[in-house]
């Protein structure tokens, strides 16, 4: 059973050492001269970094002048509105590579940065859903918790860009497929600039004042020099004839072309002559074999045979096998388990199938390494040779060996990050040999954040697979990351298919873990009574089942909701059963770890009802659930678990009158959790300090405290700033 902890902020401090009185913090430093004196927190920002997320121009691009002039006029006309500017066109004509040689030349006018979003319109498996885009553009600009729905995540993205308008962002928003999925991505407040490509005209985007553009294959002499540059001039001068043949069975597509390039730059003794003879007869055979395809379709077409059947068959099979499965984007340790090779061997091959224009280099992750990515055409191309050479049970098995690396990966991440988390069975066909890509917490919750996109899909993959023991197995070990990314849309959707699975397996305590971990993201979300009924369901099961630790757990997160929904009568009851049982249960055990998981757990029941005592009044009570609690989370130890503690010690000591301990301790804690990185609770230990400051007649402090509390809280969780205001401005 998950063992109840907080949520890990997203901030971070300054590495520097701050004494007060008897205590020595690592970590941010609260300067105030005296202890006396004034709060001043000095963090890192919680958001991200300005985001630049659009890939660079590739050093072939070629003409496109008039486009981008017209272009570049038009938008800076059009101060001070939100401008957009929809570029339609059909597949290979270059239309990501124009808008993202458009965001460069504007890169000065945009400082707030440049958001890259790819809707995957035309994938077999339909577009990417509206709450991961905005999930994904919140995440580029937001460090803090993400509601659930799309509505919702709209209003906060508006509310997010909207206080940016002094700093406007420029957005790619590639592959959409209607006017509605761009339209609620469109940014708040004023300034910010939105380019999206599609392939047909998104006419209803003119309503939003959108400029549209149709993008033209290059012309004759453009597709020469487009050539040239991929190719060598030098090649291209040798025999103008050919160069003008290959341009014009490449139909003036730049991918076309730049396929053809690329062959001619991998075999320098072949002559553009060779290869248009080989072209034309590849034309042939397409306009054989293929029906309904236009003109365009078939010059690719043409071009994607000769450039595939030109490749290593071990590097073919390795661009068949990467092309139909579930992930959005591919590296050398997901290829090397699906395809059988070393790492090594495998970036080898991606890197050469990027060199022959068959896969785009999406850029350089400190912990995955390179990140490849497919040309949606190219992608659909692959699909179709996988399918069709495949032997019997191949692509289900590459499947298989893809959800077990993700397994294996997500569980190793798990268990460096939340070694509390109760370890259930993991069964796997195809284990990856090797060492997880990572071997600190800092380098699992990299590379989670790193494989954000791919995880839900993985869970999809599996319940498509009928692989439901996989399915609920990746839901568990997904807790680490929901822990780090407070990512709810996510959250629910992986749970309900996991619960599912769990019970179609008959795996009872599967089933127990599900409901109870989607119970902890529903009070996340301010679910309450949803939360609530998860946890019963968790009670009753887990008293079927004899399993009193599940028991235990159901109880705690019962009353731990009811004291997140301002109900600290209802919290008590279970809290307290729950700690008994929990005290019971760790005097049973006879294994260190398992005894230092329920001390730990008896500490955080007593948290809870600590808290529960100071809403009830009753000091004497909160003094000693909270003293005793403190103290065991120092021995385990377990850092932020203690700061927070020291937080609601502070405050029970102010409820008992003792204003001087109060204040003394409530700046330890915000000492203590900044230290520790966690700005929610750097933020929540200002609040509570402030209340103490105002008690004792310390305004101007008190109201420094609310402000920085207020600061962190607006960029963490919109919801908690808003409470705050509230409670300020009733209190003015």
């Amino acid at each position: 059973m998950t063992a109840p902890s907080p949520r890990p902020g997203a901030g971070a401090g300054f590495q520097t050492t701050n004494t007060m009185r008897d205590v020595t913090v690592h970590g941010a430093a609260i300067q105030a001269g005296r202890i006396t004196g004034g709060v001043h927190v000095h963090h890192n920002p919680v958001g991200p970094p300005t985001p630049w997320q659009v890939r660079p121009v590739p050093a072939s691009f070629t003409d496109r002048t008039e486009d981008l002039d017209g272009l570049t006029a038009w938008i800076r006309s059009r101060s001070p509105y939100i401008r957009v500017v929809a570029v339609h066109g059909p597949p290979g004509v270059g239309k990501s590579t124009l808008a993202q040689r458009l965001l460069d030349e504007l890169r000065d006018e945009y400082p707030g940065g440049q958001l890259y979003v790819d809707l995957r319109g035309y994938d077999p498996e339909g577009p990417v859903r509206l709450d991961e885009a905005l999930g994904r553009l919140l995440r580029s600009l937001y460090g803090g918790d993400l509601p659930s729905g799309v509505e919702e995540r709209a209003a906060w993205w508006r509310s997010v860009t909207a206080e940016r308008s002094r700093r406007p962002v420029a957005m790619l928003v590639d592959n959409a497929v209607h006017a509605d999925q761009v339209r609620a991505l469109l940014p708040g407040g004023r300034e910010h600039l939105l380019v999206v490509t599609s392939r047909l005209p998104l006419t209803d985007l003119g309503r939003d004042g959108a400029r549209h553009h149709h993008l033209q294959p290059f012309s004759p002499t453009a597709a020469q020099e487009y050539l040239a540059a991929v190719a060598g001039e030098h090649r291209v001068a040798g025999d103008r004839r050919a160069a003008h043949a290959i341009a014009s069975l490449g139909a003036g597509l730049p991918l076309s072309l730049a396929l053809a390039g690329s062959v001619l730059a991998s075999h320098p003794d072949r002559s553009l002559a060779e290869l248009a003879t080989a072209l034309t007869g590849r034309r042939r055979q397409v306009l054989a074999s293929a029906h309904g395809l236009t003109p365009l379709g078939v010059a690719m077409t043409g071009s994607l045979d000769e450039t595939y059947w030109g490749l290593p068959r071990p590097r073919a099979r390795v661009f068949r096998s990467m092309s139909h499965l579930f992930t959005r984007d591919v590296d050398a340790a997901v290829t090397a388990a699906v395809c059988s090779l070393t790492p090594e061997d495998a970036e080898r091959e991606l890197s050469a199938l990027a060199g022959a224009g068959l896969l785009i280099e999406m850029g350089e992750d400190a912990i995955r390494g390179m990140v490849y990515g497919f040309h949606d055409e190219v992608r659909a191309y692959a699909r179709h040779r996988a399918v069709t050479e495949a032997t019997d049970g191949e692509l289900d098995e590459q499947t298989r060996r893809a959800l077990d690396f993700y397994l294996a990966t997500i569980t190793a991440a798990e268990r460096l990050l939340t070694d509390t988390h109760r370890r259930l069975a993991r069964d796997y066909r195809f284990k990856p040999d090797g060492p997880a890509p990572f071997s600190t917490k800092d380098g699992a919750a990299a590379w989670l954040h790193a494989q954000s996109i791919n995880l839900m899909p993985a869970v999809r993959a599996a319940v498509a697979a009928a692989l439901p023991q996989t399915c609920w197995q990746l839901v568990h070990a997904l807790w680490a990351y929901l822990r780090l990314s407070h990512d709810h849309a996510l959250w629910f959707e992986s749970h309900e298919l996991g619960l599912t699975a769990a019970r179609e397996c008959g795996d009872q305590l599967a089933e127990l873990e599900m409901l109870n971990t989607w119970g902890i993201g529903l009070r996340g979300d301010n679910q309450f009574a949803a939360a609530v009924e998860r946890f019963e369901q968790v009670l009753q099961i887990a008293r079927a089942g004899g399993d009193r630790r599940g028991e235990a757990q159901a109880l705690h997160e019962m009353g731990s909701t009811y004291l997140a929904a301002d109900h600290p009568d209802a919290a008590r009851s279970p809290l307290e059963q729950g700690r008994a049982l929990r005290q019971i249960l760790g005097a049973e055990a006879t294994d260190p770890g398992d005894q230092r998981v329920y001390a730990r757990a008896v500490a955080l029941s007593d948290t809870a009802l600590g808290q529960v005592a100071i809403s009830l009044g009753d000091a004497a009570g909160a003094l000693s659930r909270l003293t005793c609690a403190r103290t065991t989370l120092i021995d385990i130890p377990d850092d932020l678990d203690a700061a927070r503690a020291l937080a609601w010690l502070a405050r029970a000591h102010a409820l008992a009158g003792d204003l001087d301990t109060a204040e003394r301790e409530g700046r330890q804690a915000v000492a203590e959790c900044t230290a520790v990185h966690s700005a929610r609770w750097t933020a929540r230990s200002l609040e509570l300090l402030g209340r103490t400051l105002r008690e004792a007649g310390r305004d101007d402090q008190a109201r420094a405290a609310f402000e920085q509390s207020l600061q962190i809280y607006t960029a963490l969780n919109p919801r908690d700033a808003e409470r705050l205001r509230r409670q300020l401005a009733a209190d003015a």
